[in-house]
C-alpha cells in the first residue's frame, strides 16, 4: 500500500495488529509512527533494534497483559529478517510465528530501510496478510504539503515559499524533516521563510550542478567559473557536466521551436517530458541565444567531449571553453537583438 493511503486510514478504532514499512524514506517511517502513538490510548511506543536488541523482548511486551500503562505499540526498526542478506533463522522464526498469529489489542511495527522486501522468503510473503506499506519519496505537490502538515502538527510556523525551498534543496522527506528542526530552532517563535532556508540548509551537489548549469546558458562566466571550481573540487566529472549540459541546451532548442508554434509551457513540459518547472527554466534561458547559436553550443560540446575521451583536452579547460562560448553566443544575440 503507498504510504500517504496508510497514513490517511491511521484511525484510533481501528488500529492494525501489524504494519511493516519499507522502503528508502525513514522520515515517513518516522511520521507513521508519531502518528499511530497519537493515535493509540495511551500515546507509547516501546523501541527495539532487530539488529541489535534482536526480538524476544519486543515480542514479550506484546504478549504480556500489563494492568500498568502497557505499551499499546511496539517498534522493531531495521527488521532485516526481510531482506536477502538478513537473519532468516532464530529470531526471524520467532517473529514469523508471531506474525502468523498476532496478539489482538496490540500494535506492532517493523520498518526496514530497502527499496524491496525478499519475495522468497515466508516471512514476507506472511508479512502481506498484513499492512504491508511502501515508503519511497513521494513527487514534488505531495511532498510538499505533507511537509506543511508534518511543520503544523510539530506546531512550526513555516510559510509556502520556505516549503517550496526546503523541498528544492533536500529532495527528500527524510532529509527535508531534519533540516525542518534545526530552522524552526534558528527562527524560534517566527515564521521560517525561504531566505531562512537558503541561508541555513546546504547547498547540493545536483543544486550546485543546476546552478552551474543555469550561469553557462545565461553567459554569467564569473560565477560559472567559480561554480565549476566547486564541483571540480568535489571530484565531480567534467563528462557528466558536458552530458548536464548538452541536456539543458536541447531543452532550450526545443523551448524556442515550441514557443515559435505559441505552444504553452504546460504542453511543451509534456512534450519534453519533464517538469513544468524545468521547462520554465529552459525557456527563460533560451531567450538568450538565437537557434543557431545553440546549435554552435551543442557542436562544441559534442567536439569537447571527443577530445576529452581522446586525452587531447583537459576536461576543465574544455568546460571554461564552453563557458566562454556560451558568454559570447549570448552577447551576440543581444547586439543582434
Amino acid at each position: 500500500m503507498d504510504f500517504f493511503q496508510a497514513y490517511e486510514q491511521i484511525s484510533a478504532a481501528s488500529l492494525a495488529s501489524v504494519y511493516v514499512l519499507y522502503g528508502t524514506e525513514t522520515g515517513l517511517m518516522d511520521m507513521f509512527v508519531n502518528r499511530l502513538v497519537e493515535q493509540s490510548p495511551a500515546q507509547r511506543v516501546s523501541r527495539y533494534d532487530y539488529e541489535e536488541d534482536g526480538v524476544e523482548q519486543a515480542l514479550l511486551d506484546l504478549d504480556t497483559f500489563s494492568l500498568f500503562a502497557e505499551p499499546t505499540i511496539v517498534l522493531i526498526r531495521n527488521c532485516t529478517a526481510f531482506l536477502s542478506q538478513g537473519k532468516t533463522s532464530g529470531q526471524g522464526d520467532e517473529l514469523l510465528a508471531y506474525l502468523s498469529n498476532p496478539a489482538p489489542g496490540r500494535t506492532l511495527v517493523l520498518t526496514a530501510a530497502a527499496d524491496k522486501l525478499d519475495e522468497r522468503k515466508k516471512i514476507t510473503k506472511e508479512a502481506k496478510r498484513h499492512m504491508l506499506i511502501q515508503c519511497q519519496t513521494p513527487k514534488g505537490n505531495i511532498a510538499r504539503n505533507y511537509l506543511a502538515r508534518e511543520a503544523k502538527r510539530q506546531q512550526i510556523a513555516i510559510d509556502d515559499a520556505a516549503v517550496e525551498t526546503l523541498w528544492r534543496k533536500c529532495q527528500t522527506i527524510t532529509q527535508c524533516l531534519s533540516e525542518l528542526k534545526k530552522l524552526s530552532v534558528y527562527a524560534l517563535a517566527r515564521t521560517i521563510s525561504a531566505a531562512d532556508v537558503e541561508k541555513l540548509v546546504p547547498q547540493t551537489i545536483e543544486e550546485t550542478v543546476f546552478d552551474w548549469v543555469d550561469h553557462v546558458v545565461q553567459g554569467h562566466v564569473a560565477a560559472a567559473i567559480n561554480s565549476l571550481q566547486s564541483l571540480a573540487r568535489q571530484g565531480y566529472d567534467a563528462l557528466a557536466l558536458i552530458a548536464m549540459l548538452v541536456r539543458q541546451i536541447r531543452m532550450m532548442c526545443l523551448a524556442k521551436e515550441l514557443s515559435a508554434r505559441r505552444v504553452s509551457p504546460e504542453e511543451m513540459a509534456k512534450i519534453g517530458k519533464v517538469h513544468p518547472f524545468a521547462m520554465k527554466v529552459a525557456i527563460r534561458q533560451s531567450g538568450a541565444f538565437s537557434e543557431r547559436g545553440l546549435e554552435r553550443l551543442l557542436l562544441l560540446a559534442a567536439d569537447c567531449e571527443y577530445d576529452i575521451k581522446r586525452g587531447r583536452r583537459d576536461g576543465i579547460h574544455a568546460l571554461e571553453l564552453l563557458i566562454l562560448t556560451a558568454s559570447k553566443e549570448a552577447a551576440r544575440k543581444e547586439y543582434a537583438g
